[in-house]
């Protein structure tokens, strides 16, 4: 008897007011905590296509750290959050750090510093590439870039916001030839203009480069060569200082999505976040611990009902006379006489 009112002194106490008190106050500091580390730390961020499949699959929630420590601790292979220069965010993997010289091959095949890869199904690069990714402090030399190295620059000059043009001139071998030669050729089945080819991406002039030699005579080289001019005095740029370091990021499906092969290098500052795996556990965790303290809650409802049920006063049995069905019995006979 002792011990049954142990056990319910024990309950009443969990469900005393200052017990209440007390889960209310952990439950408000815990908000408070998860809401800062919200605003401030972490970044759920909805991966709204399947190009980073089968790494993370499509409309999957990743927790990005924001923090400036989380985002100079990425490693290569590693996934994060960046910003398009028109302000559209992608989540990307990392395969280049600032310094880092890859190659990618006509054939999908990728080789870095870190780990060489077969990348399936890759086909912007129709012929192989070296491209170096600069770090903030160099100085770039733009007749010694190759011609995806200088797309790649030019998109960065426009977001270093450098005022210059551009003037495209057409070379067999050594020789200058006239640029007019552009105006025969054909992509996708359209005329190219003269007016459209200092913007041109790389595969696009390259293209345009086999057509006109198969129309040219000789076997010398076509180039079409580019220069980059200030717009304030028209003066040559024959270097250009970099003053952001660049990474290389891209998609685990290549086709149809749009990375570092289309936006070229992203810079230090268009990485907002790097994915942590380990919010994903505590998610989890916390799921399993809120799924434990319901069934808890649950249980001291049933206990509590029990305990009021128990404590109530039992009405007392009524037990007959061993007699009285016989007394009673003699009575009737005594009536009907």
């Amino acid at each position: 008897m002792a011990s049954l009112k142990h056990i319910v002194s024990k309950l009443h106490r969990k469900n005393s007011k200052s017990h209440v008190f007390f889960l209310v106050l952990v439950l408000i500091m815990f908000l408070l905590i998860a809401g800062t580390v919200r605003y401030y730390v972490l970044e759920p961020v909805r991966s709204s296509d399947s190009s980073m499949h089968p790494k993370h699959k499509e409309h999957k929630t990743l927790w990005m750290c924001k923090l400036p420590q989380c985002i100079d601790m990425l490693k290569f292979g590693e996934s994060a959050w960046v910003k398009l220069r028109n302000g559209e965010t992608l989540v990307r993997k990392l395969i280049a750090m600032p310094g880092d010289t890859i190659e990618i091959t006509d054939n999908g095949k990728v080789y870095t510093p870190h780990m060489n890869f077969k990348w399936r199904g890759e086909s912007a690069f129709i012929e192989k590439r070296k491209i170096y990714m600069p770090k903030r402090g160099d100085t770039l030399t733009i007749s010694e870039l190759n011609d995806v190295e200088q797309d790649y620059l030019i998109s960065l000059m426009q977001e270093q916001g450098m005022d210059f043009f551009l003037k495209t001139t057409l070379w067999q071998g050594d020789r200058e030839i006239s640029i007019d030669r552009v105006g025969s050729t054909k992509l996708a089945n359209r005329q190219v203009s003269l007016q459209e080819v200092d913007q041109l991406p790389w595969q696009d002039r390259r293209l345009v480069e086999m057509q006109i030699r198969q129309n040219e005579p000789g076997n010398a080289l076509i180039k079409l060569k580019r220069e980059l001019y200030n717009k304030a005095d028209s003066t040559l740029i024959e270097q250009v200082v970099i003053n952001k370091d660049c990474y290389y990021f891209i998609c685990e499906r290549p086709t149809h999505c749009a990375d570092s092969r289309e936006y070229g290098f992203f810079t230090h500052e268009r990485i907002l976040g790097r994915h942590e795996t380990i919010p994903d556990k505590v998610v989890e965790t916390i799921t399993k611990a809120s799924k434990f303290v319901l069934k808890k809650f649950d249980f001291l409802k049933k206990t509590k009902v029990f305990k009021r049920e128990s404590l109530a006063p039992t009405p007392p049995k009524v037990h007959p006379h061993p007699k009285a069905k016989t007394i009673l019995k003699e009575k009737n006979t005594e009536k009907n006489k």
